[in-house]
């Protein structure tokens, strides 16, 4: 728009119009100054579109679309957001009265402790004969004493070569994210929804950057089912001690209306060697891989609850889909990556 020197609008124009301009452009950069200070410390690169990408489409590549919606979950009676539930068969409870009881009898616990390492192992095998999946997946996680928001995305997911795309749902709907290891120099490629999305275009992230990390306990290097198998294994191989720690097994569990068996780690007594006080796995009895895992930490004093630390669910799961390339580039036409 064209003003004379006063830096008035010319004649013929509301001053409304002007009036708008102005305080448009006000909102754009207090908008960038305040992302540009909040996350100085990462090393963002703010891009035009594909071209801070520069990766080339598979050609005979067939795109698939990302539905819209999640799946319908049951509503978690007046929260914010959906939940999953869960629930044990009244013939699912352990036996004896108190954690230190079942702590004593060893020679139970030392079976049990060899079968759930075994139910583990045996979805390590199933992941490794997996090529892809999606799901919806659900978080929720404690950051510094304060349990975050609920987070549901639309995740695929593919092993050759490793591979993850979310769209989140809630919060922040229509954020986009991709993540290819061998690719983009290992960063992630991401957009925020609505008008940031068109002040900002695509960004590039440092997984373990401040900005990507910002309501998350682990870094998206460690997302998915075949992270968290590995995990589970690793730290039950290390912490489970049939003098320190009691297991539970519960074959009729389910979570939604999936059926599941339900391997519930407990140490009585805190140990600063233990991540965990409770863990508890949530493995699908058709696809054999976990599809929830909970973790608690230690109560915070003498006869309280355990309090959630990790919540992971991995609803409406699909798996050999057969993803390519293009399901991992930004320049995928169902996408809303670049600026606009």
């Amino acid at each position: 728009m064209k003003t004379g020197s006063t830096g008035r609008p010319r004649e013929g124009l509301p001053a409304w119009v002007y009036a708008t301009a102005v305080g448009l452009s006000l909102i754009a950069v207090g908008a960038i100054v305040v992302r540009t200070v909040r996350f100085s410390g990462d090393r963002i690169r703010w891009g035009a579109g594909d071209d801070t990408v520069g990766e080339e489409t598979a050609a005979s590549a067939e795109p698939l679309a990302v539905d819209d919606e999640p799946v319908g979950l049951p509503a978690s009676g007046g929260r914010k957001g959906k939940t999953i539930l869960t629930s044990l068969a009244s013939d699912s409870q352990p036996v004896g009265s108190t954690a230190s009881e079942r702590v004593a009898d060893k020679p139970s616990m030392v079976a049990q402790i060899a079968r759930a390492r075994r139910e583990i192992a045996a979805c390590r095998e199933r992941f490794r004969s997996i090529n892809d999946y999606s799901c919806v997946f659900h978080k929720r996680e404690r950051i510094d004493g304060q349990l975050i928001a609920p987070h549901i995305m639309t995740m695929k997911a593919r092993s050759k070569p490793n591979s993850i795309y979310f769209k989140f749902h809630q919060p922040y709907r229509g954020r986009e994210a991709i993540f290819v290891p061998d690719k983009n120099d290992g960063k992630i490629i991401a957009h925020e929804p609505g008008v940031l999305r068109v002040l900002a275009g695509t960004m590039i992230l440092d997984p373990k950057g401040s900005m990507a990390m910002e309501e998350s306990r682990h870094p998206i290097t460690e997302a998915g089912i075949g992270a968290l198998i590995e995990t589970v294994i690793e730290r039950w191989n290390t912490e489970l001690d049939a003098s320190e720690t009691t297991v539970d097994i519960h074959p009729h569990a389910k979570v939604g209306d999936r059926a599941c068996t339900m391997i519930d780690t407990l140490h009585p007594t805190r140990n600063p060697s233990y991540l965990f006080h409770k863990v508890k796995v949530f493995i699908d009895h058709e696809h054999g891989l976990p599809i929830r895992f909970e973790a608690y930490d230690w109560p915070k004093h003498k006869g309280g609850e355990p309090e959630l630390v990790e919540e992971y669910t991995y609803s409406d799961l699909k798996t050999d889909i057969g993803y390519t390339d293009t399901d991992f580039d930004p320049a995928n036409p169902h996408y809303s990556f670049g600026r606009f």
